[in-house]
């Protein structure tokens, strides 16, 4: 049986491979063996905070964390494009969204944050962070 934070993960995964871009970019997720071609992809980060404990007695703990999703295409198109697709990405996780897997509840805590883009090379990266909360 997987452990929490798997479950964590494995529940944000399934929402990020259900994003509505036609066509899905491929995704970068951590740990993975990524090889960007000359396509838009998108690369994912996941952070976590130390687990909170709810009272003194054993029990639940609340976990929080973000999960940012960037947008990653080849640098030239205008700004619009990029801030299209983040703001996609946002929408897609709208604050109070629950996602579940086997007996974990994720539920988005805020409306996700569309961050300014930036130049990577010959990258326009445009991060958006996502933040959670599971009580397990």
């Amino acid at each position: 049986m997987p452990k929490i934070e798997t479950k964590i993960l494995m529940a944000l995964r399934a929402k990020i491979l259900t994003l509505p871009f036609s066509p899905m970019p491929a995704v970068a997720f951590p740990a993975d063996v990524f090889s960007p071609g000359s396509a838009a992809f998108l690369a994912v980060g996941i952070n976590s905070a130390q687990p909170r404990r709810y009272l003194l007695a054993r029990g639940k703990n609340d976990r929080t964390g973000t999960v940012t999703i960037s947008y990653v295409a080849p640098i030239g198109q205008n700004g619009a494009v990029y801030t299209e697709a983040g703001g996609l990405i946002a929408a897609h996780f709208p604050e109070e969204l629950k996602l579940r897997f086997e007996d974990v509840c994720v539920r988005i805590t805020d409306y996700p944050h569309v961050v300014d883009g930036y130049q990577d090379d010959g990258w326009w990266r445009t991060p958006v962070t996502i933040k959670w909360r599971v009580s397990a």
